[in-house]
């Protein structure tokens, strides 16, 4: 566990901002583990509620970073530095993991010898007793030449539910802009490195659904899926045209919902930007169903919405 003197397989990188007892509680699944061969490395963001002090408290097993706030992506490159690991294991410190997720990382890389990307599945939780009847079903996993080669899979990866090869990240990093999709991102910086496992069963990994929590906050979701768009415009990702359909596929699997989630908001202007941004790519892609769709829900919504301001106006 921490503080192994040789070189573990998992370097656990948590990046933290002011989240001490979600903290805690996510260190302690760590603990938990029926794997052992594994260092924790915490990166506080620049909290101030007292995680500083706990850190050095409990150095001894632990390995504490401490920076100025410059957000998640920041954060997680800091701990990726100083890393020991074969395997970097990103974990967000508002989540939780279940006691065998190492054990079925180590058996997804041995079966697919040493794969540049393991993800697993994820479970959302509100209360922590949602959790209890979760059970570790047996191990069933696809193994994928990349990352882009499982493009037709709908598949969730993310910076919580991965494991990379350090080998793979040294040559990329998280961006550090403070916008959403920062680890969607990475995944298609790294889409062509040999390797990618994908866990199906059992689930790895406890996502806790909260108001605080970066997803729920659709600005930033939009302004990185727009930022997603982008760079694959920009080239700023591998595979060249041979593998563009892959990744268009991947990233418009990104964009629908947020566009969804601009109309239910009421934000016409950024859901047709994206829409129009990746209509072709839709096309190509034969998803019809969504390009009809989503100009009759906008018209829906907007309707809706001048309708219930009409009512507002509506004299007594």
């Amino acid at each position: 566990m921490a503080g192994h003197a040789s070189t573990p397989l998992f370097s656990v990188i948590i990046p933290t901002y002011d989240r001490l007892e979600l903290l805690i509680r996510a260190i302690d699944s760590v603990r938990r583990q029926s794997f052992s061969d594994y260092e924790i490395i915490v990166v506080d963001d620049g909290s101030t509620d007292g995680t500083r002090e706990w850190l050095s408290e409990n150095k001894l097993w632990l390995r504490g970073v401490r920076q100025s706030n410059k957000g998640p992506g920041a954060a997680r490159n800091a701990g990726a530095q100083i890393a020991n690991g074969e395997y970097l294991a990103f974990f967000d410190s508002d989540d939780l993991w279940f006691p065998w997720t190492l054990e079925i990382f180590s058996r997804a890389i041995e079966s697919c010898a040493g794969p540049s990307i393991v993800a697993g599945r994820w479970v959302e939780f509100v209360d922590e007793t949602e959790l209890l009847r979760v059970e570790e079903e047996d191990y069933t996993a696809r193994v994928f030449d990349d990352f882009l080669a499982s493009s037709c899979e709908s598949l969730a990866v993310g910076s919580g539910t991965c494991a990379v090869k350090r080998d793979a990240f040294q040559a990329v990093a998280f961006l550090e802009d403070r916008l959403n999709s920062e680890d969607h991102d990475l995944m298609l910086q790294i889409g062509t490195q040999p390797g990618f496992v994908h866990v199906a069963s059992p689930a790895t990994v406890a996502w806790r659904r909260h108001r605080t929590s970066e997803t729920a906050n659709l600005e930033g979701s939009v302004l990185g899926a727009a930022r997603l768009l982008a760079r694959e415009k920009a080239g700023a990702y591998p595979g060249g045209r041979a593998r563009a359909e892959q990744r268009h596929e991947i990233l418009t699997r990104h964009v629908r919902p947020v566009t969804l989630g601009c109309l239910r908001e009421g934000n016409q202007r950024d859901a047709w930007r994206l829409y129009t941004s990746t209509f072709a790519w839709n096309v190509s892609l034969g998803r019809f169903r969504y390009l009809v769709a989503f100009p009759l829900i906008a018209l829906i919504e907007s309707g809706s919405r001048k309708l219930a301001a009409l009512g507002r106006l509506r004299p007594c």
